[in-house]
């Protein structure tokens, strides 16, 4: 294969692409916009290209970027979630990093709701039913995100919403000693923080992902985060604000919270310009308990969501399994593996699998 150089981001790309200009910069690594100019595309197409550097350097972020390659590939062809064009792994320094190639979108929903443009209820509805579906399809494959936010789903210009951002997912393992351990030490942008994360509760699960959705939702009628708390212990005053004393069964006297018996707010008073069924799946997403939120499921069933539900939301036909990258701990091992994985994919993409 024949490489060429994009100084300005250190990238090295297969010649067929034409990178355009550097699209964002973040502690995960660079993402530029590109042209594949192929004879296999009857047309230029747009892509985005996301390098996650510095992956050889650390064990843990040599895991997270097989693990987020390996989702990726898991959720090809879904509407709404980001899945894999191609992906070059590249060991050469000073252009080391794993190259993901996406389909370019527009905007971030981050971008969406803090621009000038005026958005109907129904922009609303359609934004929130495309979030859930692709929730729903995670979930049924097993897979939390964990860190579901606006700057991490992406818009085009048709209104298609697709998640990105997996580098934090998990698969949820069912043996019962795993679902009681925690996963990591740290998880979801705080602002989206579900209260029992707040509260290190080691067994959370799916409903972590329902309760960043409600708080999406809020942002999209507020046009500004519902809670912005600067620290942890205010993220927790702040939930309390709205929700009222947490349940007993998740206070914890480490916590410097209320000990009196505050009521929730009622959300007509926060959005009065949100329809009633806004406000009722609203109340029924951000709950204290995790057993009590919606599920992602049933979330598409609620009233709110009828006007723009297709009634044919995609389940996963098998369960996401985790790899053996879980298992190793030495980064040339892991790096191996990523190489192989890689392989694969480029052999299934060279046959038509891929997508």
């Amino acid at each position: 294969m024949e490489y060429k150089v994009f100084k300005p981001a250190n990238f090295y790309v297969h010649k067929r692409y034409e990178i355009q200009e550097i699209l964002g910069k973040g502690s995960y690594g660079v993402v530029c916009s590109a042209i594949d100019t192929s004879a296999q595309a009857m047309e230029p197409v747009r892509l985005a290209v996301k390098k996650v550097c510095r992956i050889l350097r650390k064990e843990v972020l040599l895991k997270r970027a097989i693990r987020e390659f390996r989702m990726m590939k898991f959720f090809r062809g879904h509407r709404n979630l980001v899945s894999l064009v191609d992906v070059h792994y590249v060991t050469l320094v000073p252009y080391e990093g794993l190259y993901c190639f996406q389909e370019l979108m527009d905007y971030d929903l981050a971008r969406v709701i803090y621009s000038a443009v005026q958005f109907s209820e129904f922009h609303i509805r359609s934004f929130v039913y495309q979030i859930l579906c692709g929730v729903h399809f995670a979930h049924s494959a097993n897979i939390v995100h964990r860190d579901l936010k606006p700057g991490n789903i992406l818009v085009n210009s048709q209104g298609v919403l697709k998640i990105g951002d997996f580098g934090l997912a998990r698969s949820l393992v069912s043996s019962p000693a795993a679902v009681h351990s925690p996963i990591t030490n740290y998880v979801a942008t705080r602002w989206y923080r579900a209260p029992e994360l707040i509260l290190q509760q080691s067994n959370y699960g799916k409903p972590v992902d329902l309760w960043a959705v409600g708080c999406i939702l809020a942002e999209l009628y507020g046009r500004r985060p519902l809670m912005p708390g600067k620290s942890s212990l205010q993220q927790l005053h702040e939930i309390v604000k709205y929700l009222g004393s947490p349940p007993r069964s998740l206070a914890r006297s480490s916590w410097d919270l209320p000990v009196c018996n505050l009521s929730p707010i009622a959300w007509v008073s926060v959005y009065p310009f949100a329809s009633e069924e806004a406000l009722d799946l609203l109340g029924q997403l951000l709950v204290w308990e995790p057993s009590r939120r919606l599920s992602a499921s049933q979330a598409l069933r609620h009233d709110y969501l009828v006007s723009v539900s297709s009634q044919k939301e995609v389940s996963a036909s098998v369960p996401y399994k985790a790899g053996p990258e879980e298992q190793e701990k030495d980064i040339e091992s892991l790096s191996e593996l990523l190489q192989q994985e890689v392989a694969l994919f480029q052999k299934e993409r060279a046959t038509g699998q891929a997508y």
